[in-house]
């Protein structure tokens, strides 16, 4: 696996991002991996590579990225904390971008699957991953706040 199939994951972000209204992102190299969340959304990724697709974030940067969302959409959220609404969204927001990802990924001649996903929430969480053989591992930055997203995968 090379590290062009990774930027596949990075790309379906972007897109999936765009289109539900986010075209101010910046999406640069992340270095802090020893960094403590509140919310972390985890999808694995089987086939041909194996490996995983993490979201992680603080609880305001998500509420505010599920709101901005919704009003994009015409919609508002029926809880003014953040409730089962927000971590079911947060979470089918990382299964929209690794499933445009499986798309994409099958288009360069790789044939792999998802996992559902796993909303882990917390005060200060951290996740260890395994040792991949290809690790990327990106910060997303918009007017909501921050992402992490990392992609760890192996043939």
């Amino acid at each position: 696996m090379n590290l062009n199939n990774l930027d596949l994951f990075i790309k379906a972000a972007e897109d999936i991002f765009m289109e539900i209204g986010f075209s101010d992102l910046i999406i640069e190299d992340c270095s802090n991996r020893d960094q403590k969340y509140d919310l972390i959304a985890n999808i694995g990724i089987t086939g041909e590579i194996s490996g995983f697709l993490l979201i992680r974030s603080d609880l305001q940067s998500s509420m505010r990225f599920i709101d901005k969302m919704l009003s994009n959409m015409g919609m508002e959220a029926e809880e003014s904390e953040f409730g089962q609404f927000h971590k079911e969204a947060f979470g089918e927001i990382l299964n929209q971008i690794s499933g445009r990802s499986v798309m994409l990924l099958e288009s360069a001649g790789v044939n792999c699957d998802i996992t559902p996903p796993t909303i882990l929430r917390g005060s200060n969480i951290s996740m260890a991953t395994y040792d991949a053989a290809e690790i990327l591992h990106k910060s997303i930055n918009g007017s909501f706040g921050s992402f992490d997203l990392l992609v760890g995968a192996k043939e």
